[in-house]
C-alpha cells in the first residue's frame, strides 16, 4: 500500500537499513512507552508482569471495528479509514496477515513500545537478538521484518507476538497459547522450550 511499509518490495540492504533505524530510535519509543504506561522499564523478565498489567486496560479496537463471529472472516479495512503512514510505527504494514489495521492508533503504539520492549528483554537476559527476518521460502511471513533470533527457534516476531496478545486481550484469537508478555518470555526461553 502507497506510504505504508512494504517489507515484501524491501532488498535485503533495505531491510537492513530498516532494522538500523527502528534500532537507533529504540530508546527514544522505550522512554516514550514507559511514560504512557507509567512503568519503569528494567529490561527483567519480572518486569514485563508490571508492563502488561499496566498496557492491557489501554488497548482498543479500531473506531467501528467489530469483531466477526468465530469462523467468520473479518471486515475488510481500507486505506482511506486508515491514519497517514507518519502517524503509525514504521513497522505497520497493511494489508497484514495479523490484522494491524483493527487496531487503534493508540493501540499500534502500545504494541510497538512493549514488542520493542519484549525484544529488547529478550536480549539483554542473553536469550535472544535483533536481526532482519530473511527466508528462501515462498510466503515466509517476517521477510524483511524486524525479528528476535531465539536460540534453537525459529524467528519471532515481538510486534506480530505482541499483536497477536492484544487480540486475546480484547476477547478474540484463540483460547489457546501465550496470552500476556511473561507468557511468551518464558516460551521464548530455551530453558523453557527444552523442557517441554
Amino acid at each position: 500500500m502507497r506510504g505504508y511499509t512494504d517489507f515484501v518490495a524491501m532488498s535485503r540492504p533495505e531491510a537492513a537499513k530498516f532494522l538500523e533505524v527502528l534500532l537507533a530510535d529504540q530508546q527514544r519509543a522505550l522512554d516514550h512507552f514507559s511514560a504512557t504506561i507509567g512503568v519503569d522499564l528494567t529490561y527483567s523478565a519480572d518486569s514485563l508482569i508490571s508492563v502488561w498489567e499496566s498496557m492491557a486496560p489501554r488497548l482498543a479496537w479500531r473506531a467501528g471495528y467489530a469483531p466477526p463471529s468465530p469462523g467468520q472472516p473479518g471486515p475488510r479495512i481500507s486505506v482511506d479509514q486508515l491514519e497517514p503512514p507518519s502517524e503509525l510505527p514504521t513497522w505497520f504494514h497493511h494489508p497484514s496477515g495479523v490484522g494491524y489495521a483493527r487496531f487503534s492508533a493508540e493501540t499500534l503504539w502500545l504494541i510497538d513500545g512493549a514488542g520493542r520492549y519484549l525484544g529488547e528483554t529478550v536480549v539483554r537476559t542473553g536469550h535472544g537478538k535483533w536481526a532482519t527476518g530473511r527466508s528462501r521460502a515462498k510466503g515466509y511471513i517476517f521477510q524483511n521484518q524486524p525479528v528476535i533470533i531465539l536460540a534453537d527457534a525459529p524467528p519471532v516476531s515481538p510486534f506480530q507476538t505482541v499483536a497477536v496478545l492484544a487480540s486475546r486481550a480484547l476477547g478474540t484469537g484463540a483460547d489457546a497459547g501465550p496470552r500476556t508478555l511473561t507468557d511468551v518470555y518464558r516460551v521464548w526461553r530455551p530453558e523453557e522450550r527444552h523442557q517441554r
